[in-house]
């Protein structure tokens, strides 16, 4: 465990969390190391966000329940979540780092999300999640653009949607249309988080 928490530092700002799952019960207990493992590459790399489907049925627990600890951990571990779609107690919602979504929108042309997929300006985290999932129920689909939440490069995003120039290079756990080189060290930066997730959850507990 302290070699872990040697390699990667940043685990060491949950160790309280960790602590608290003991006094849970089983059922908060399933739920909280879930979401800590799917939500690891938004928590533990430099991942944006993290589109999420949950069985309400599975986890044995009521929309408000899951709303609720939804926020509890968003406080805890400081990031946002907004439900996005629920159909038959299959729960879709995303969890992202606010700041880091703000940037990538900072940088998104205007020729692309104003003019040709007409999002509201000025771009602004909150209100572009509120958009996307205003056009999820309108169209009853996932809007490609969601990508640009999911920590994907923007060229990934925008030439997958057919928006840019750009011929697919290959794939990396998604289609690349950019730079494959940065692709392949999101996508290894990404998979490595979940990896230490589950080694910090499965360790042997420290005092």
């Amino acid at each position: 465990m302290t070699a872990l928490l040697q390699n990667v530092p940043q685990l060491t700002r949950f160790l309280p969390w960790r602590k608290r799952l003991e006094v849970l019960g089983e059922k908060g207990k399933r739920f909280e190391q879930w979401m800590f493992l799917n939500a690891s590459s938004v928590l533990l790399s430099e991942k944006t966000g993290e589109l999420l489907a949950l069985s309400l049925l599975e986890m044995e627990m009521s929309l408000a329940e899951v709303e609720a600890g939804l926020q509890r951990l968003a406080d805890e571990w400081g990031i946002h979540f907004r439900l996005l779609f629920e159909s038959n107690g299959l729960l879709k919602f995303i969890v992202y780092q606010e700041d880091r979504l703000q940037e990538v929108l900072d940088e998104a042309p205007f020729c692309v999300m104003g003019a040709q997929l007409n999002y509201r300006y000025p771009l602004r985290a909150d209100s572009f999640i509120e958009e996307v999932k205003e056009r999820w129920e309108d169209f009853g689909t996932v809007p490609h653009e969601i990508g640009i939440a999911l920590g994907y490069p923007l060229d990934d995003v925008f030439g997958y949607m057919g928006l840019l120039p750009l011929a697919c290079k290959g794939v990396c756990g998604w289609r690349v249309y950019g730079c494959m080189k940065e692709s392949q060290r999101r996508s290894s930066a990404f998979s490595n988080a979940r990896c230490q997730a589950l080694a910090f959850i499965m360790s042997p507990k420290v005092a």
